[in-house]
């Protein structure tokens, strides 16, 4: 009896320590396991290398390429002071901290113990460096994409190591918004002619990845082991960028599952590499089209007037008939994601509350046509709308924004001005109407649209002091506050009417994992946190 007590204790003891064992094997397995593995993952399973991909390579340094693909790419290599999250909302990079001293003048402290891939140390003297051969590329015959960002910086000098002055020679809102461009290094560069040196072919940066070569087919990066920031450990070890000569050629490489992920021009993306075995993200571009109505016009004078035309005009029906894809009706310049957008201001289409509204006015409506008495005389609600001759998509829509006005009893004729007199028209206000586009800014700035001597010779009091307040401030419940007040007044005022913008698409392979988010500032956010399966 006593022996079997011992041999069951003994077996109870053996089944007690290998459940133990195995319990530890699967916490340190556990351990092992990077969190962002997808449910489906396993360590097993996933790959430490992505495959980008750039058509029409020119130079990977990024201050004089001009091809998108390596602008896009470059952000994983090289970093700004300043960069924009993926609400285009601004994040300290390289910068520690930028202090805006009066209006024209900015100081800048960097960060601390950063290197650069080369082991030495980056300092505020890489910045102005960066900042001069940003300026003086145009003398040396070469061109920058970063050159608007800093064409108003009259003066750069390094206080310090630590510390950088700017001056610029105008007061600008949201200034901070124009250090977005990548930071070179100036000990790099020492005794070499920065635009022509064989060093661009590879240029060292302070980001999370590096250049390990360069040939006419493939750019090879590897994980850096320099990189600063410890909270983005990427996942890969390495990338490499695969280098094609044209559309054709990357497209039929992404089909045949050679490349992970690819930003596109084209929306019908499907007829090229069909619809099946990958994902695709379509996002806002900056492209942005709106009617600005001159304020001063004897007939749109009235904010009854310009509010119940928006009312009438259907925008989903424009994009559907003179657009098709690649658009989307759009409200306002910053609904393309940016996040002082604080809500809505899309206005539904509504023609019987604009008839309502005309007629409060004092218009009436007869024999399809609104006429008022003004003065003794007889006004017609009619005006033109001016428009570049020489686009036909923006003739098109003009044509049917005249067509479905007249549809209400609006006459309106469209003004059809060669490309010279219509910016002349555009520059002088000598419009009605005129529709128009601009590519929008990444900051929040609405200057353009009410501050002084704005596209609609708009002008009010409570907007003036809203600009003054926006421009002097970084504060963002006085941001939330006043951007909401000036969303008030625009759906009440309606000194513009936005109509369409541009959308643009990322496709990427099923086997891409990870959290993949795209906006027209960066492709790559969370790439720390990509890998392959």
């Amino acid at each position: 009896m006593g022996s079997n007590i011992v041999k069951y204790l003994f077996i109870i003891i053996v089944i007690g320590l290998v459940g133990f064992g195995t319990y530890k094997m699967a916490k340190n397995t556990e351990k092992e396991i990077p969190e962002n593995l997808d449910q489906t993952s396993t360590v097993n399973t996933i790959q430490t290398d992505l495959r980008l991909a750039i058509c029409g390579f020119d130079t990977m340094n990024p201050i004089l390429s001009n091809n998108r693909n390596v602008q896009e790419i470059s952000k994983i290599i090289y970093e700004p002071l300043v960069t924009l999250n993926d609400a285009y909302k601004l994040e300290y990079c390289l910068a520690e901290e930028i202090a805006k001293t009066d209006e024209l003048n900015y100081i800048i402290k960097i960060k601390k113990g950063i290197l650069w891939q080369d082991g030495t140390k980056f300092t505020a003297n890489d910045v102005k460096f960066t900042i001069d051969c940003i300026k003086r590329a145009g003398e040396h015959g070469a061109s920058s994409v970063y050159e608007s960002n800093l064409a108003a910086i009259t003066e750069a000098w390094a206080i310090d190591e630590e510390t950088l002055k700017i001056t610029i020679s105008e007061p600008i809102d949201f200034f901070e918004y124009n250090l977005t461009f990548p930071i070179m290094s100036e000990k790099y560069y020492a005794n070499e002619d920065f635009y022509v040196s064989e060093k661009n072919n590879q240029p060292i940066g302070t980001g999370m990845f590096k250049i390990m070569s360069v040939d006419s087919n493939i750019i090879k990066l590897a994980k850096s082991d320099t990189y600063w920031n410890s909270e983005k450990n990427p996942m890969a070890n390495e990338i490499n960028i695969n280098l094609y000569a044209s559309a054709g050629e990357l497209y039929n490489a992404f089909k045949n599952g050679e490349i992970d992920i690819v930003d596109v021009k084209t929306n019908n993306v499907e007829e090229f590499i069909g619809s099946i075995g990958y994902k695709k993200i379509e996002y806002k571009s900056r492209d942005y089209d709106f009617l600005t109505l001159n304020t001063q016009n004897e007939v749109l004078s009235s904010s009854a007037v310009r509010k119940a035309i928006s009312k009438m005009l259907d925008k989903n029906n424009i994009v559907a008939s003179c657009l098709g894809s690649g658009y989307i009706a759009s409200n306002f310049s910053l609904d393309m994601g940016n996040w002082l957008y604080t809500r809505d201001v899309s206005v539904e289409v509504n023609t019987e509350e604009a008839s309502q509204i005309l007629q409060n006015d004092g218009w009436e409506y007869k024999n399809n046509r609104w006429t008022k008495r003004v003065d003794k005389r007889t006004m017609d609600l009619a005006f033109s709308i001016t428009v570049n001759g020489s686009d036909t998509v923006k003739v098109a829509v003009a044509e049917n924004i005249k067509n479905q006005l007249a549809n209400m009893g609006i006459h309106v004729t469209v003004r059809q001005l060669n490309r010279e007199a219509y910016f002349a028209s555009l520059e002088s206000k000598n419009f009605d109407v005129i529709l128009t586009g601009i590519t929008c800014g990444y900051s929040p700035s609405l200057r353009t649209f009410f501050g002084t001597n704005n596209l609609a010779n708009y002008t009010k009091d409570e907007v003036t002091e809203i600009m003054n307040v926006v421009s002097n401030t970084s504060d963002e419940n006085q941001l939330y506050e006043n951007y909401n007040k000036l969303y008030d007044i625009y759906l009440e005022e309606v000194p513009y009417i936005g109509l369409y913008r541009n959308t643009d698409v990322v496709i990427y392979n099923q086997s891409l994992v990870g959290n993949i988010k795209a906006n027209a500032f960066n492709l790559y956010y969370n790439i720390e946190k990509w890998y392959r399966q």
